[in-house]
């Protein structure tokens, strides 16, 4: 009769617990698909509000999720005079969820309501990371490429909250 240890588990438990073990190992490495040169906040500018032109801000965590944003260039007066008024821009954006493969990093747009569901899956936007600025070279649908430095290794406190929400709806 073999005996046990009482710290060697039974042949049934040991592969209970080897797929245990993998189970927690394969939930752990899902956790973070983005390394931490990724994360943070991009933008073409500091500020959505910075500049002439209309400006772009990506904020993404190690989970993948994130939100793209852009603003439009400032009103301009019709009649040409340099007081064109407050600083208003409009302002949209939406979530997504990115992975990388290689120095691309692909991100779509997650849907927050179902009928939204066909438009998430076609909205993709394809960002060439390159290390010497470091920055993003970004393209969305119809648009132009954009190219983003990095502003921050976190994301403000108010896009932490939102991707919380956009985790419990998405998942």
């Amino acid at each position: 009769m073999e005996r046990h240890s009482r710290w060697t588990p039974a042949p049934g438990k040991r592969t209970v617990l080897l797929a245990c073990m993998l189970a927690w190992h394969a939930a752990v490495a899902a956790a973070d698909v983005l390394p931490a040169k990724l994360t943070g906040t991009w933008g073409t500018a500091e500020s959505l509000y910075e500049g002439k032109a209309g400006q772009s801000q990506m904020h993404l965590d190690a989970d993948g999720y994130g939100v793209v944003v852009g603003s439009t260039s400032p009103p301009q007066r019709i009649d040409g005079k340099g007081d064109a008024g407050p600083e208003v821009r409009a302002i949209a954006g939406f979530p997504l969820h990115a992975t990388l493969d290689g120095t691309t990093l692909t991100a779509r747009m997650v849907a927050l309501d179902p009928k939204d569901a066909e438009e998430a899956r076609s909205t993709l936007t394809t960002c060439r990371y390159d290390e010497a600025g470091p920055t993003l070279t970004c393209v969305g649908p119809g648009r132009k490429s954009v190219v983003m430095k990095r502003y921050s290794e976190t994301v403000p406190a108010e896009v932490a909250r939102t991707l919380e929400q956009v985790r419990s709806v998405a998942q």
